[in-house]
């Protein structure tokens, strides 16, 4: 369909168009805004980072955390888990850049990250806090 400018008939048809597509864009934005009035704001708090990884990854994280540098065998000894359960697991946490990897031969072994090579998230700290709360709690 061509729609002349001269045809007061079209130019009635395209303001009521653009009064639509303006009326529309008014709700879309209302809608937006409450949606971000529900949203919660960033997590500035390490430990409460932490806490959201879910509760099977961070068992892990903290017999990583334990045992210092171990295979995900030796992480299935601790949590009692299964081997390969561990080993997703672990790869989650160093995608995640909770961990380092190191290949020895045939195996994987994971470590916390070191303060030297921290990403500016400082994951690490907020474990040891954790640990260190815990510790101070159970004794």
């Amino acid at each position: 369909m061509l729609i002349t400018m001269s045809d007061p008939q079209n130019n009635t048809d395209i303001l009521e168009y653009l009064y639509d597509i303006d009326r529309r864009l008014k709700i879309m934005e209302s809608r937006l805004s409450k949606l971000e009035t529900y949203s919660s704001p960033p997590i500035e708090d390490k430990m409460a980072v932490f806490l959201t990884v879910p509760d099977s990854i961070r068992k892990s994280l903290f017999a990583v955390s334990k045992l210092e540098s171990c295979t995900a065998d030796e992480v299935s000894l601790v949590t009692g888990r299964h081997r390969s359960i561990e080993n997703k697991y672990l790869n989650e946490l160093y995608r995640g850049g909770w961990l380092e990897r190191d290949r020895k031969g045939k195996k994987i072994y994971y470590s916390m990250k070191k303060k030297a090579t921290q990403d500016k998230d400082n994951h690490w700290s907020a474990v040891e806090e954790v640990e260190d709360k815990l510790d101070q709690l159970l004794g």
